[in-house]
């Protein structure tokens, strides 16, 4: 039966793909809640002002909650999902280039998300 194996090869690349933005998303959590709202410099290389902690704090807030209610949709087999990853992998993307301004190590931000997007626009056009 190949419709059932590429079900269940599908399965498997979503589930990938959730449980990525698990892991990303339950880390920026864990830094916004343990960095506090003028606390994330202390997870920096560089001092910030707390102007610059403040957004890092809720945007690492924001995009955790974000990621986690993708992940909930991704795992649901839900339209709204894929669209939510798709969603908060542009936000990501976004966030992590200003954060570039702020630290290099900022960079690792964007794997998950470059995977997500990759795989979506390749499961669109028929493609996986």
């Amino acid at each position: 039966m190949p419709g059932l194996s590429a079900k269940a090869s599908e399965a498997k690349e979503v589930f990938l793909i959730g449980f990525l933005w698990l892991v990303q998303s339950v880390g920026r959590l864990y830094f916004a809640i343990f960095g506090t709202p003028g606390g994330m410099g202390r997870f920096l290389d560089a001092p910030v002002s707390y102007e610059t902690s403040l957004v890092m704090f809720v945007m690492f807030l924001l995009l955790g909650v974000l990621g986690l209610i993708a992940v909930i949709g991704l795992f649901g087999r839900r339209r709204w999902g894929l669209r939510a990853t798709l969603l908060v992998s542009v936000a990501t993307i976004v966030f992590d280039i200003w954060g570039l301004t702020v630290q290099f190590t900022a960079a690792i931000g964007f794997i998950v998300p470059a995977i997500s997007i990759i795989y979506l626009f390749f499961k669109r056009r028929g493609h996986t």
